[in-house]
């Protein structure tokens, strides 16, 4: 593992570490992976991430699970943790499962749809500089080439697709703008 970083190898290697812990308990489990993780496994977009952001369920066996996996592995103690819990939509949406997933017999793998996934990285709108880009724009970028996307006005439909009632604040006014200008 890069110093502070898990590859698609190391998130597949943990994943199936915690399928194993579940199936020891006789548990099977669901986690859905959004944020750079998803970038990194589901479409091969980076070559790696510093944490796995999910919702996963039963909560406690997956959390101890993963906390266990950290002590093995000698990674953070939150490499996975669910985070982004907080720019979950409230909209009814569709989480997909592909073939870079893994497909673990006690551990179901989702991730978001890419359209679903530009909304959050554009609310959540980190920015970075010069020496340290932002990966929330770099990932914007990709997925929005992968989409098919040029305009603000196409990212701001897909943004109240999923966040019908959340006003755009002026840092994601910001990125979408930047966003934009990459894209041409």
């Amino acid at each position: 593992m890069a110093q502070g970083q898990l590859t698609q190898a190391d998130i597949i290697k943990g994943l199936t570490q915690i399928d194993a812990f579940l199936a020891e308990k006789g548990i099977v489990g669901e986690l859905c992976i959004f944020g750079g993780a998803c970038m990194c496994l589901a479409y091969s977009a980076r070559p790696s991430t510093k944490d796995v952001d999910a919702i996963f369920q039963p909560a406690a066996d997956v959390r101890k699970a993963a906390f266990e996996v950290s002590i093995t592995n000698g990674w953070e103690w939150n490499w996975l943790n669910d985070d982004v819990a907080g720019f979950l939509s409230a909209q009814e949406v569709s989480l997909v499962k592909t073939e870079t997933l893994p497909d673990l017999p006690n551990l179901k793998i989702l991730f978001p749809t890419a359209d679903y996934l530009l909304a959050m990285k554009c609310l959540a709108a980190r920015s970075g500089d010069e020496d340290d880009p932002s990966p929330d724009l770099q990932d914007a970028v990709w997925l929005c080439l992968h989409l098919g996307i040029q305009t603000d006005a196409d990212i701001t439909t897909i943004i109240h697709q999923y966040y019908p009632d959340r006003p755009l604040r002026a840092q994601t006014d910001f990125f979408i703008a930047e966003l934009v200008s990459r894209l041409s």
